[in-house]
């Protein structure tokens, strides 16, 4: 899985409710399949529109939980950080610190470098920097030993599918399982047909990957293990 064997801890960090759907859902309940116990933080609270302001506080963190239910999540953590007014604080850096040395993370999961959305890429620059500060010696205020450094660090597409990726992970047994997890989010679907959308992205990038199927495919920002084979053809850069 992922190219790397032996994964016990998986944590993944998503800038808003359904980011860590859309862009690994299929690559965490492959995970969650395979043994591996996987934490989710959402790092952004919700941001009401008019299309789901009738959906209570409470409704929609049962959608989140549904979710991360479908998918196998250990755990789900929200920082419920203030949107479109978030900034990258110490506070938040240290809050996202305390959860790498706590679960010690083997694989990590993050919104690649380039996404349209500026908050996925402020938290891709969250949380970089905090990979960071968890394995140094310093920040001892969080509490926990330093962490090892992960083993996979990968990028996911949410917003603005990547132009290159360097690894593609197929996902044809996890693909329902995936857009199962999308339906949660009922008050989300009332934007736009997202479960429709990441079945057929998965299927696009199965097709070119692979030749046919369903993928994710991913940034690879740092590995410090040598990749097992992807799908047939699978990522380029």
């Amino acid at each position: 899985m992922t190219g790397v064997t032996g994964v016990t801890d998986v944590l993944v960090v998503a800038p808003h409710p359904d980011d860590d759907v859309i862009g690994c859902g299929g690559s965490i309940a492959k995970h969650v399949r395979d043994g591996a116990r996987v934490t989710v933080v959402i790092v952004i609270g919700r941001e009401r529109s008019a299309l789901d302001d009738a959906v209570s506080d409470a409704e929609f963190a049962a959608e989140t939980e549904a979710a991360a239910k479908a998918l196998g999540v250990h755990r789900c953590i929200r920082f419920e950080e203030p949107s479109r007014d978030f900034a990258l604080t110490r506070r938040v850096h240290l809050d996202l610190v305390r959860v790498l040395r706590e679960v010690r993370p083997q694989v990590v999961y993050l919104p690649h470098d380039n996404d349209d959305d500026v908050e996925h890429r402020m938290v891709h620059q969250l949380t970089v920097e905090a990979l960071w500060m968890a394995q140094s010696e310093f920040f001892q205020e969080t509490g926990g030993r330093p962490m090892p450094a992960p083993r996979l660090v990968l990028g996911y597409e949410v917003w603005a599918p990547m132009a290159r990726f360097q690894y593609a992970e197929d996902i044809g047994g996890q693909i329902e399982t995936k857009v199962e997890a999308m339906r949660a989010y009922v008050s989300q679907l009332r934007h736009a047909a997202w479960d429709e959308g990441i079945r057929g992205l998965a299927r696009y990038r199965g097709a070119v990957s692979a030749g046919s199927g369903h993928a994710e495919v991913f940034q690879v920002l740092s590995l410090g293990a040598a990749p097992a084979a992807g799908p047939a053809g699978g990522g380029r850069d």
